[in-house]
């Protein structure tokens, strides 16, 4: 039996864990990459503008004249990739399809596609989305032609819950998995749900995705009359002018992990949670009016907690150290007052001297993402601190009054600005997130870590795999490109050999040593990957043919057996080429495969890897060696798929 005392110290060392993030992809208004992104925010580009013409005629809505940060292609999908008929992708909602794309790539970049890892994990899903605009033309479809007209899945595809049930049984994930709707701020409190699910229920990780898609009118007309909108083209956070917000498109998705299991497995740490909170403003004027108290508690809390001896609160994160806020900033009259009175509670100018604190809001860029827009300002902030940079926030001119700036450390950035270190210590930022109904949400990251670099490749070989041959071309030439600009060749081929998943076409890449040209690239098609190895050895028992079975076992994740046995399905002989007897007759068997064992593990394995065999690449790129690299999104085969009335 658990005693008190115990049960305290393995909660204290429960919320001591480390949590990092290790993963991140996402699909906004003028970008597809965290690259992109960082493109857009630099520059300090707007991509809001009136509704194209494209989605006025998915949305069977000619006259919507909305400004709308606008996400191109929401019709399209890669149905085949994911096992999914096009009947059941067509009444699919849109937000489902491009958030499983987007799972997919935040995933592969923390290297959760790990081919070596066929166990079930406990990883969290959390999932943030608050309306489905889709259903309305779903249910249109049923009125006019009937239950018929649509899949059996229709009603699960619709289901705000199942988003995060598909990505957890996409990825076999056995944490906690739940949808998360708190409004404007369900990105920020489903990732303190994760970050809960890792410090209090035994989870290793969590994937937290965010996504709100217009695929018709009625969202918009919906926050036109609530009056959240603004009437004028642009969101002016923070400005005299401001009278609300653009309703924004997109999708994000992070993963989590703890930090000791992170550095294990060779992640990329973009950030580390310092500190989060979570609260409700209780009552207020009405469920959609702010109540000041509740903002300005959930920043204190965040920054403090409860002391072990009496009911003194005590500080755990210095805030003069925070250096940017990306805060809620929706560009409301009194919202945006409301907000900075409420973090300048906490941060009081006397503390900060003539130190300044970089306040923006991303919603000046894309608009407002309702149930995902503390997504969007997390990659920001993420971004922020990775390239030491503070990004303009647009529209600002002439500062609300009700702002009184002069009274806070607050500035409001309007052009690049150096988000200096200081005293050497990480870039400290914070972001909060206020949702309609008065859940309110704060938290403060700090930057990631330098990537490792790993150890000299043992050869310059690339094994790539994909479910096309346009994908691998793709594919290869991004690998080519990451070493063409200098990237390191040890995390770049063991990125897509040990942290992608493998598909039937298959291809090994010799490239020359500046990466510019490979100098050999061969190409497979495994129509049935290997789950038998049968492994002939010239006289079994010898103490070299010994040796030689122990190092083939070694490279593979597959079962082996020893035999002079034909090969059946789904088994691959292979045969050293120290072996004399029967290698003629081989040649002619298309799963025979003859291994040169002089040559480098790399190089077997990559033999291995084109003939369709599971190798256990862990053997060739170990854990706590090098760092995962960050390539670009795996180049999906996207079609239309879209109800036609």
């Amino acid at each position: 039996m658990t005693t008190p005392t115990e049960a305290d110290a393995e909660s204290a060392a429960a919320l001591d864990w480390d949590i990092v993030i290790t993963g991140l992809a996402l699909r906004l208004p003028g970008a597809n990459t965290p690259d992109e992104f960082w493109s857009v925010l630099s520059q300090g580009v707007d991509c809001t503008a009136p509704v194209s013409d494209r989605r006025r005629e998915l949305a069977f809505a000619p006259e919507w004249r909305d400004t709308i940060g606008e996400v191109d292609g929401i019709e399209l999908f890669d149905a085949e990739f994911f096992g999914i008929d096009a009947a059941e992708a067509v009444t699919m909602d849109p937000q489902h399809r491009i958030t499983m794309e987007v799972a997919h790539d935040a995933l592969g970049n923390a290297g959760m596609l790990d081919v070596n890892e066929t166990k079930a994990r406990r990883y969290s899903v959390f999932s943030a989305m608050s309306t489905n605009a889709y259903y309305p033309l779903v249910c249109q479809r049923l009125a006019t032609s009937g239950e018929h007209s649509v899949h059996p899945r229709t009603i699960m595809n619709s289901m705000n819950g199942a988003l995060a049930a598909r990505i957890s049984h996409q990825y076999d994930l056995t944490g906690p998995v739940m949808a998360v709707d708190t409004a404007c701020s369900s990105f920020l409190t489903a990732m303190a749900l994760a970050a809960d699910s890792i410090r209090h229920q035994r989870c290793d990780g969590a994937v937290v995705a965010g996504v709100n898609l217009l695929s018709s009118a009625f969202t918009n007309a919906l926050c036109n009359c609530g009056g959240i909108t603004t009437k004028h083209p642009f969101t002016r956070v923070f400005d005299e002018r401001a009278d609300g917000t653009l309703i924004g498109e997109g999708a994000v998705v992070v993963v989590l992990e703890r930090a000791d299991l992170a550095r294990q497995k060779n992640r990329r740490i973009l950030g580390r949670i310092r500190g989060y909170e979570i609260n409700n403003d209780g009552s207020s004027l009405n469920i959609m009016a702010p109540n000041p108290r509740g903002q300005a508690a959930v920043i204190r809390d965040c920054y403090t907690q409860p002391s072990t001896v009496g009911t003194d609160a005590r500080p755990v994160i210095d805030h003069t150290l925070i250096g940017y806020i990306e805060t809620h900033g929706t560009g409301t009259r009194i919202g945006d007052p409301i907000e900075l009175n409420a973090l300048g509670q906490v941060y009081r100018k006397a503390d900060f001297g003539d130190t300044k604190v970089g306040i923006g809001s991303v919603k000046s860029n894309i608009g407002h993402l309702l149930s995902a827009a503390g997504g969007a300002g997390l990659a920001k902030l993420l971004l922020s601190m990775q390239h030491g940079t503070m990004v303009p926030n647009p529209h600002f001119e002439i500062a609300n009054p009700l702002l009184e700036l002069d009274s806070t450390p607050f500035e409001v950035i309007t052009e690049r600005t150096p988000w200096r270190r200081r005293d050497g210590e990480p870039r400290l930022g914070a972001i909060t997130s206020l949702g309609l109904g008065g859940t309110n949400v704060h938290f403060v990251i700090e930057e990631g870590e330098e990537c490792r670099t790993g150890t000299v490749l043992e050869a310059p070989v690339l094994c790539v795999s994909a479910k096309t041959t346009r994908a691998l071309d793709r594919l290869l030439a991004d690998a080519q490109a990451a070493i063409v600009d200098g990237a390191d060749p040890y995390n770049v081929a063991m990125t897509l050999a040990r942290f992608r998943s493998p598909h039937p076409w298959r291809a090994v890449a010799t490239f020359a040593p500046d990466g510019s040209t490979p100098s050999e690239v061969r190409i497979a098609f495994v129509e049935r990957p290997v789950k038998r190895a049968l492994l002939r050895l010239p006289t079994p028992g010898e103490p070299e043919s010994a040796a030689l079975e122990d190092r083939i076992r070694s490279l593979l994740a597959c079962r082996v057996r020893v035999t002079d046995a034909e090969t059946e399905p789904g088994e691959l002989a292979i045969v050293p080429r120290t072996a004399q007897a029967g290698v003629e007759s081989l040649d002619h068997e298309p799963r025979a495969l003859q291994l040169d064992l002089a040559r480098t593990d790399l190089e077997i394995a990559a033999e291995l890897h084109l003939h369709g065999a599971r190798v256990a690449w862990t053997r060739v790129f170990p854990d706590s060696i090098g760092t995962i690299h960050e390539l670009p999104p795996y180049p999906f085969e996207r079609e239309p798929y879209w109800l036609d009335s």
